[in-house]
């Protein structure tokens, strides 16, 4: 009786000594890892951020294992949505994060919604990925990444306070023609008319057309929303001309840079989600830097990645693994300390986007690098 009672104890003890197993979560990430240059570009950059946020959570002894299941969309819509349906139904991910190319982000998104799984959306920046669900009640779909109107705004204001005779160059695609409309409307709303719109479809490869007609509109600044931003700087060093150019975020790819060389980028200027003066900016980019070497190649996309995955890692240790509580727990962090403009509660129940215009800034290519030029 007696052995049997402390052979009883014993076992106790082992059960009580034994800490408690953490619960394994699931995030899914759907990320364009193939396909054009740009596109691969900001999709390895923002892994490169996301898979160094999930690298120091461990490190530092995270409340949770966490299993990060990565799919490449090859920056194709449907591909993105069969993705997205095997995170939900296969894998049973908790949260998922993704993707580059906006149209493929505006095609998954409503699935999490009506899965009830939250997903926070990036880099993609078309403004109503987001901003069609915030009338749900409640809305799954976050971001953590640039919003095309408040980029277009912000560049717009610099602008027109620069530049009296502006032009726009456009793509076909949804991406081009959108941005397009953003900018039309921005700068009627401002009194400004635009001196000449020329586009080009996505198989022209020679863009010397349509800057030659800009230029004989006598364009100060060309509004550069192409897909392919290179094929602008062949054609204007083709032309023998050099307008002031802005544009879409894309404008600051170190690839752009090493494609077009320092000469013909000098002075572009692009809206981007760091302030490149700001210590913990400098701070990140050593520490990627050293990590990946000559592979880290855009800092700003690499920036929202680690912001995203830890806004997402941050939810769940408050949360834990129900995809209802952590969509909850998201718009209740408020001490979050971001290496972007983020603010420390990045999100809230009427707003779901971590940016605004007043935590993004100006960026202009100066010397070969990226500098901040204004709030």
């Amino acid at each position: 009786m007696v052995g049997k009672l402390i052979c009883c104890l014993s076992i106790s003890a082992v059960l009580v000594a034994t800490p408690a197993v953490a619960e394994t979560v699931k995030i899914g990430v759907i990320m364009g890892l193939s396909g054009p240059p740009t596109i691969v570009d900001f999709g390895e950059s923002w892994m490169q951020g996301v898979e160094t946020a999930v690298r120091e959570y461990k490190e530092s002894g995270g409340k949770h294992q966490i299993e990060l299941i990565t799919y490449n969309d090859e920056a194709k819509p449907e591909r993105a949505v069969a993705l997205a349906q095997r995170l939900i139904s296969n894998d049973k991910v908790s949260i998922a994060l993704g993707t580059v190319n906006s149209g493929n982000a505006a095609a998954f998104a409503p699935l999490f919604q009506e899965a009830k799984i939250p997903v926070l959306v990036g880099p993609a920046i078309a403004t109503n990925i987001v901003e069609q669900f915030k009338h749900e009640k409640p809305s799954y779909v976050f971001r953590c990444s640039l919003v095309e109107k408040f980029q277009v705004e912000k560049l717009l204001d610099w602008t027109t306070t620069n530049f009296k005779k502006v032009g726009l160059l456009h793509a076909t695609s949804g991406y081009g023609i959108f941005a397009a409309g953003e900018v039309r409307n921005g700068l009627k709303a401002r009194g400004y008319d635009l001196v000449a719109v020329e586009a080009v479809a996505p198989n022209v490869t020679d863009y010397s057309p349509q800057l030659l007609k800009l230029r004989e509109a006598g364009a100060e600044i060309v509004l550069n929303f192409t897909d392919t931003y290179e094929l602008f700087y062949r054609a204007a060093t083709k032309i023998n001309w050099k307008p002031a150019t802005a544009g879409n975020w894309g404008l600051a790819s170190q690839m752009l840079f090493k494609v077009v060389g320092e000469k013909a980028i000098e002075g572009t200027s692009m809206v981007v989600p760091v302030d490149t003066r700001a210590e913990r900016v400098t701070a990140f980019n050593d520490k990627l830097q050293k990590h990946y070497g000559s592979k880290f190649r855009w800092p700003p996309v690499a920036v929202l990645g680690y912001d995203s995955a830890r806004l997402a890692l941050a939810a769940i240790d408050k949360a834990g693994v129900k995809p209802a509580d952590i969509r909850d727990a998201l718009e209740k962090i408020d001490d979050f300390q971001a290496i972007s403009g983020a603010p420390k509660q990045p999100f809230t129940a009427e707003n779901h986007e971590c940016l605004s215009p007043e935590t993004i800034f100006l960026g202009q290519w100066k010397n070969g690098s990226v500098v901040t030029i204004s709030n």
